[in-house]
Parts: structure tokens; sequence; C-alpha cells
């Protein structure tokens, strides 16, 4: 077992910052390339929080993490729909 527990609220707060970052690009009408590359970083702060917490909750090592669920939604998602999802409707 690992000495060192992952803290997933930092990965929270960096999952924050993204969402705030791709909604002032969307908001500020930035070029397409850079709200892609917004919506890039907060796919994978968000699939980071899973990670985290699954190395939190299993003795298991973090490079065995698979996504399921809601993580598999978040993988799966292109760009354009992560886009769209907050642009259309902001969380």
């Amino acid at each position: 077992m690992t000495a060192y527990i992952p803290n997933y609220q930092k990965k929270i707060r960096i999952f924050e910052k993204r969402e705030t970052e791709l909604k002032h690009a969307i908001k500020n009408s930035y070029s397409e390339e850079k709200v892609a590359k917004a919506a890039g970083k907060l796919r994978e702060a968000k699939l980071q929080i899973f990670k985290a917490k699954f190395s939190q909750h299993t003795v298991l090592p973090a490079s065995k993490w698979e996504p399921t669920g809601e993580a598999l939604i978040w993988k799966e998602m292109t760009i354009q729909e992560i886009t769209l999802k907050y642009s259309a409707n902001p969380p």
C-alpha cells in the first residue's frame, strides 16, 4: 500500500479553474482553437478527479484505473460536445 494518498480536493479546484476558463473563452468568443484547447483541458481535469478518487478508495495503483460510468462518458465526449454543453447550459 502506498504512503501517499492523493488529495482529490486539489483536483476539484483545478477542474473548477478549467471550467471557469472554458466559460470565459466561450463568453468572450475566443477563437475555435482556444475554446477547443480549454475544453480538452477541462476533460483531462475531470478524468483526473475520477482517477484520484479511485486511488483513494482502493489499494490498486492508479495505473490500473479504467473509466466506468460517468468517467467513461467524460472520456468519450468530443470537444464539440463539451463546448456545446457549456455554451448552451453552463453548470
